[in-house]
């Protein structure tokens, strides 16, 4: 497909293997849902390593992302409570931020 609705996917998906761009990134948070970092360039491997570091990802790069590494990296993220947790928890953190309506809401009020 050229295009998918990745995001009424992600509300689906029980992990997601991302090359780690801040749109991804930002969509499998939002979404809860572990994630398989496989970083390209720009700043897609410090993002990977910020996804690490918040437990809800584990990094793999390109030269490594052999089947065997993934389906490991995936069983890893699917079983452990924790990965489950620290998704869930940081979904809820980013819904109650308010979204797009609360960031135009914010730029407005700087504008008055």
């Amino acid at each position: 497909h050229s295009w998918v609705p990745q995001r009424a996917i992600l509300e689906q998906a029980d992990a997601f293997v991302t090359h780690a761009g801040m749109g991804g990134c930002s969509e499998g948070l939002m979404a809860g849902v572990p994630m398989i970092a496989v970083p390209q360039g720009a700043e897609q491997p410090m993002n990977a390593d910020r996804l690490v570091e918040l437990g809800v990802a584990r990094r793999i790069d390109t030269p490594d992302a052999t089947a065997d590494a993934l389906r490991t990296a995936l069983n890893d993220l699917v079983t452990d409570p924790e990965v489950a947790r620290r998704s869930a928890q940081l979904r809820a953190d980013a819904r109650s931020e308010g979204g797009t309506r609360r960031a135009a809401d914010l730029i407005e009020n700087m504008l008055v």
